[in-house]
């Protein structure tokens, strides 16, 4: 079944009328209203309200598809199984129905809407815990035994519970569900920490207790579902690959890069387990430009571009990454030209179900200017890295020091994770603890230090472009009606707010700025350092 196909049963099967769910509109990659996430790492963040009690405008049974990120991934790109970026199912209970409808409904998507055999359906519920005080999930395993998933294919495991969040909170046990990939997958000892033959693909969760500050758990009044099904690993199952780059979702990436650096992607003609070292390396390098560059089109449609702080510099590490390894398969590539072919491949299969990528060439363009950039650092940065790696074999050492690596990321712009991962490669180690340590005292530095910021030569316009002058209203009301965050501007880890109104004077011939503390709307409070005033905007510096 192509992936095409598998988003369009899913929506006819949670929008029949026996389930008669609505389609909530996916979140952007860059949460809204939500300054303490890099990133949307799962489709019940837009509902936590609502899980939590507040009523929903679609009613209480929801579904979508929801892209979501786990930047901690990104080390592990290029193996089998890790993306940075993926798509998860959802359907959502709002304290409607419980166990057995969402059991039996996800068994019945699985079984009749996929076509996998009943007997390789397998499930883990959640084990009893005395830490809890409270007893194995009994009603799960009923509810799937009626289902026709035996005792034999079911788990009670200790680490089937969700939450909460924080100390207190709704939480509750899941229900996992596992398909049996066959014989040629692995060994048949449902040993699913370490055998790929069993592979998770759809985690129930019911929250149908509050944990209370004393540590005890109270039943939820309203009870709610909350599931997820990884989109790449359902598709690799029903389209019987090993992995999920083998797909029709990332196939067609392949194979402009096969175009453009004339090599094969291994995993095609020979069994993964099988590939020589040399075929291993190629290997990796395919999966991680193809996972980089997709990742980075969806974040720059979302609206991240790449700069040195923060989530932007997520997007230029992973542009850079995958510029080093499009260089590493063929010096001579033409990047520019791989990389609009990645984005016409991405477009014909996303598009449809994501608009911002059609007809947007611009994605494309961006990530082409970036590259430009690294790529006047490359070949000095790799002619000292050579220099360095010498001399350290000269002495018979093993480690980079800090020193080096800080001046390979302050003087010639190199990511110490893309430093990290060459030394890891000639099989020598970073001194990454006082590397952190001397960049955690250097960023201290700078936000202590505003006006050290605006003392340099910076082109405030390219950051001020289309900014109206700032509204200031002395002290009447320190309580502004309809206040509005225009600008968030980051410099040398100098974080500065402008705002269309405000009510602190700004630094101006022997006059000193106000100083004191903004609360802004999502309950986040920061300190003013600094106000400075530029063409009339006024410039809040803030930690």
């Amino acid at each position: 079944m192509k992936s095409e196909q598998i988003r369009k049963e899913w929506s006819k099967f949670w929008e029949d009328k026996t389930r008669n769910h609505k389609q909530l509109s996916p979140a952007p990659l860059v949460p809204q209203g939500d300054k303490t996430s890099l990133f949307t790492v799962a489709g019940m963040q837009q509902l936590v309200p609502y899980l939590s009690g507040k009523p929903h405008e679609d009613g209480t049974r929801l579904y979508n598809i929801q892209k979501c990120v786990r930047t901690p991934d990104i080390d592990e790109i290029g193996d089998e199984r890790h993306l940075t970026m993926f798509e998860m199912m959802w359907n959502w209970s709002l304290g409607d129905y419980f166990k057995k409808e969402s059991i039996t409904w996800s068994v019945e998507f699985l079984h009749n809407v996929c076509k996998i055999p009943l007997e390789k359906i397998w499930a883990t519920i959640f084990l009893w815990n005395k830490d809890l005080g409270l007893e194995e999930d009994k009603e799960a395993r009923k509810i799937l035994n009626e289902c026709g998933i035996s005792d034999s294919r079911i788990r009670a495991m200790e680490e089937n519970w969700w939450g909460p969040a924080g100390e207190v909170g709704p939480c509750g046990p899941d229900c996992e569900f596992y398909v049996d990939r066959w014989e040629e997958f692995g060994k048949d000892d449902w040993l699913l920490d370490e055998n790929d033959r069993y592979t998770e693909i759809w985690n129930n969760v019911f929250m149908e207790f509050y944990k209370n500050q004393d540590k005890s758990f109270t039943p939820l009044p309203a009870q709610n579902v909350d599931t997820g099904m990884g989109l790449e690993r359902l598709v690799m199952i029903l389209q019987w690959q090993k992995t999920i780059f083998e797909t029709d979702l990332f196939e067609w990436i392949i194979k402009v890069i096969e175009n453009q650096t004339w090599l094969k992607y291994p995993p095609y003609t020979v069994d993964e387990d099988k590939l020589n070292k040399e075929e291993k390396w190629i290997t990796r390098r395919f999966r991680i430009i193809t996972d980089h560059i997709r990742w980075s089109l969806f974040l720059i449609s979302d609206g991240v571009l790449p700069s040195n702080e923060w989530r932007w510099y997520v997007l230029r590490r992973l542009i850079r990454r995958a510029f080093y390894n499009m260089y590493l398969l063929n010096k001579d590539i033409d990047y520019k030209k791989t990389v609009k072919e990645i984005y016409k491949a991405v477009e014909e299969k996303y598009g449809q179900f994501r608009t911002n990528l059609q007809n947007n060439e611009t994605l494309s363009d961006i990530i082409i200017t970036e590259m430009e950039k690294f790529e006047r650092t490359i070949s000095k940065w790799l002619k000292l890295l050579e220099e360095i790696i010498k001399t350290i074999e000269d002495v018979n050492s093993d480690t980079i020091e800090w020193e080096v690596i800080f001046k390979l990321y302050d003087t010639y712009g190199f990511p110490f994770e893309l430093t990290k991962e060459i030394a890891e490669e000639k099989e020598l180690k970073v001194d990454e603890k006082w590397f952190k340590k001397y960049m955690q005292e250097a960023k201290n530095k700078s936000k202590a230090n505003a006006k050290w910021v605006f003392s340099r030569w910076i082109d405030w316009a390219k950051y001020l472009d289309w900014i109206k002058p700032t509204e200031f209203v002395w002290y009447d009301n320190l309580e502004l009606e309809n206040p509005k965050l225009l600008k968030e501007i980051e410099i040398d880890w100098q974080k500065i707010y402008v705002f269309n109104k405000t009510p602190f004077y700004a630094e101006w011939g022997w006059q000193t700025a106000d100083t004191w503390e903004i609360e802004l709307d999502d309950g986040t409070v920061v300190k003013v350092q600094d106000v400075k005033k530029v063409a009339g905007v006024y410039l809040h510096f803030v930690e």
